[in-house]
């Protein structure tokens, strides 16, 4: 594993999950709560489980 966290990428499904929200909830909100994606094609986003656990402590401080 990278040091830092992990690069493994994250569907929203997962990052719902996570969050206890539905995947509809972070489609239609992960631009204005700034989670930072990778675009793995047109149509496809992901996000590095470092990039989300670094984006949820910042939200918990």
């Amino acid at each position: 594993m990278a040091r830092g966290g992990s690069n493994v990428l994250l569907s929203f499904e997962t990052i719902a999950e996570r969050m206890e929200v539905t995947k509809r909830t972070v489609l239609d909100n992960y631009r204005n709560w700034d989670i930072p994606v990778v675009r793995v094609s047109d149509r496809i986003l992901r996000v590095r489980e470092r990039d989300f656990e670094a984006w949820i402590e910042a939200r918990m401080e």
